[in-house]
């Protein structure tokens, strides 16, 4: 009794570490589109190639999503993250400190790297130690980077330069907060530490107990549907990419606008704060709401705020509203769509990998070609946003018409005994 009772505080203790890196991570990562103007003053470049360590970031996760498995296999799983945690807040301190901005976009490729090994290693852990009760964990994880991501802005407003008629009243001192969340990380560490010390265990590498027949699932249908599945999830992290990390430069730059850089760093809390409110209650609406209504509702709420941006661009009011619903809207859209077709076939880790391309890509490439454009013409936004909504909604559609009339694979698997002796004959 002792010892399960000791096993379960290690379990939380291990939990909550997790948690508190993320947490971390989403802070960080959101300070930079508030800090987007501040950051191109200090490096002396326009915000377009500033924004390009977005790009820089997402290729270091993917590359360090893909090469982690190998290095979990021969490294006890709580040192290699104890690493990438300290390579993370090095590295966040380090943001407004780099000679150039070279430096500066190879940093955030190894943060990125950083980060894709550290997200194989938390999602195996956390599956590990919780087993059938890991969903609350895993949702908490990902709760957790939203939390994390809505203080951010409100944390570096007060941090943010000052201009009144082209005069520098008031210096950047975004270094502070960068230097505070990498404290942060430093604390985390030695908590991780600690537990490492007291539980060393490693998470071995979980080995398969069956393998899937071919004739569960239709592959033709499989490979559609997947398909799907990644153009439509590319299409979610592009528009909730590229809105909250240029929100602030289009309320800012905005002739119609002209919000002060605190209010439009605000403008990205907002968003932040209803995307992770919209998440932590998507986790209770799921379970007594059909997933297809859920996801057309989400749409709705993301058409309604494309047309508010639009139609009332010149409102400051509306602007607020609008970014209120964009939030809310994409929250839950990421989860909810791979729980419609997850339950259709069964996920193998290339479909993840398949996902976590299409991710990359939707944050890498809008990176390279969109924040020019609205630094230029601020409106381009809320139009580029907006059509990205509409095709969204198209891909959701199509996904909607090719499960129709498919049984999905636990209804498959709820027959007798004698039939699926028969299925399984030649």
């Amino acid at each position: 009794m002792t010892e399960k009772s000791r096993r379960s505080r290690m379990d939380y203790w291990h939990t909550a570490n997790l948690i508190m890196i993320v947490f971390s991570v989403g802070l960080v990562n959101s300070l930079l589109g508030p800090f987007l103007m501040d950051m191109a003053e200090i490096y002396s470049s326009a915000m377009n190639e500033v924004a390009v360590m977005n790009s820089a970031r997402a290729i270091g996760l993917f590359i360090g999503s893909c090469v982690g498995g190998f290095l979990y296999e021969r490294i006890n799983d709580q040192i290699l993250m104890i690493i990438m945690g300290a390579v993370y807040g090095v590295g966040t301190v380090l943001h407004p400190l780099l000679p150039d901005l070279t430096y500066f976009h190879v940093l955030g490729f190894i943060l990125g790297v950083a980060i894709g090994i550290s997200h194989i290693g938390s999602q195996v852990r956390l599956v590990t130690l919780w087993a059938e009760d890991s969903a609350p964990a895993i949702q908490a994880i990902h709760a957790s980077y939203g939390v994390g991501a809505t203080i951010g802005p409100f944390v570096g407003a007060p941090f943010l330069s000052l201009r009144e008629n082209d005069i520098i009243v008031k210096e950047t001192r975004i270094y502070i907060p960068y230097a505070a969340s990498g404290f942060l990380f430093f604390l985390i560490l030695i908590s991780m530490i600690a537990a490492y010390c007291v539980d060393p265990i490693g998470i071995k590498k979980a080995k398969e107990s069956k393998k899937v027949r071919d004739d569960d699932s239709s592959r033709a249908f499989e490979t559609v549907l997947m398909a799907l599945l990644v153009l439509y999830l590319t299409t979610s992290v592009n528009i909730e990419s590229t809105f909250s990390t240029l929100i602030s430069v289009y309320a800012h730059g905005s002739p119609l606008l002209e919000f002060s850089k605190p209010d439009a760093a605000y403008l990205a809390g907002v968003f932040w704060t209803t995307f992770t409110g919209g998440r932590i209650v998507s986790i209770f609406v799921a379970a007594f709401f059909d997933v297809k209504k859920f996801l057309l509702v989400s749409h709705s709420l993301v058409l309604c705020a494309s047309g508010i941006l639009v139609l009332f661009g010149s409102s400051a009011a509306c602007t607020w509203i609008g970014v209120a619903l964009m939030g809310s809207g994409v929250s839950a859209m990421y989860g909810a769509a791979k729980a419609l077709v997850f339950k259709y076939f069964h996920l193998r880790h290339f479909h993840i990998s398949m996902i976590l391309t299409g991710a990359c890509l939707g944050i890498a490439v809008p990176a390279y070609f969109v924040p020019p454009v609205v630094e230029r013409w601020p409106m381009f936004l809320p139009y580029y946003i907006g059509t990205c909504n509409i095709s969204h909604l198209i891909v959701l559609l199509l996904m909607f018409n090719a499960v129709r009339g498919k049984r999905t694979i636990h209804e498959a698997n709820e027959k007798p005994k004698g039939i699926q002796k028969e299925d399984a004959l030649p």
